[in-house]
């Protein structure tokens, strides 16, 4: 049995972890921007934003790369522009299997944690 004392340290180190990563963010932020000055409210609504979208881009290239060798998205190449992505619709059998499988894994697993 825990006791109110372990959950409320518990409690603690999950916030002090939660604040760290937003630290490390912040801090982020102003080592790739030197220059910058902001207020807290300007910090919140600005450049935490920036930074996730950052991190989020890196994950969706490697993201739509690997879609790219499985053939499922087809990727264009412009002259002087970033390349545009669209559905392999040639593939949609394939695609509609990837997407199934990973719903049917989803609610297994939901279902073998409710039963």
């Amino acid at each position: 049995m825990c006791s109110c004392a372990n959950r409320s340290a518990l409690l603690i180190r999950q916030e002090e972890a939660t604040d760290l990563d937003v630290a490390k963010q912040i801090l982020r932020y102003f080592y790739r921007n030197p220059k910058a000055a902001d207020t807290v409210e300007g910090v919140a609504r600005w450049r935490l934003l920036e930074e996730m979208i950052q991190s989020n881009l890196e994950t969706v290239m490697k993201a739509m790369a690997w879609l790219v060798t499985q053939g499922l998205l087809v990727k264009e190449s412009r002259p002087a522009s970033a390349p545009l992505f669209r559905l392999n619709t040639a593939e949609s059998k394939k695609i509609e299997k990837l997407l199934t499988q990973g719903t049917r894994a989803h609610k297994r697993g939901k279902q073998e944690t409710k039963g």
